[in-house]
């Protein structure tokens, strides 16, 4: 994942899943002012959405993302591309959703924030 303000890289992380939006959200809180934060992560299911909603980015990319992700960005007005749309993200080894997209059903961004935020993101 890759976050920029500006056009300048302020984030980027090579973890996997939503810990690398959960360490930016520790380490940098989300504000109610406009950013100008462009988003690039590798998937977006509903969990990463909600994550994102809390962050308010101008923008978002990404090569897969998940009907739940989609209708989330939606749902917050927040602008997104992606190459390729799916039913919902996969658990690993598995043909089931992963846990993550599971955990979100019927949460609110700061429902879902308030059961992971100082959380250990290495230990999820």
């Amino acid at each position: 994942m890759v976050i920029t303000d500006g056009g300048i890289t302020i984030f980027s992380s090579n973890a996997t899943a939503i810990n690398p939006l959960i360490e930016f959200l520790q380490s940098a809180p989300p504000s109610d002012n406009e950013t100008n934060l462009i988003i690039y992560d590798r998937y977006i299911g509903r969990a990463a959405a909600l994550l994102m909603a809390l962050v308010k980015p101008k923008k978002v990319f990404t090569p897969v993302i998940s009907e739940g992700g989609e209708e989330t960005l939606n749902e917050f007005e927040i602008p997104f591309e992606a190459a390729r749309r799916v039913k919902y993200l996969m658990g690993v080894a598995s043909d089931n959703m992963c846990k993550w997209e599971k955990m979100t059903i019927g949460k609110t961004p700061d429902e879902f924030w308030s059961i992971l935020e100082g959380t250990d993101p290495q230990n999820l």
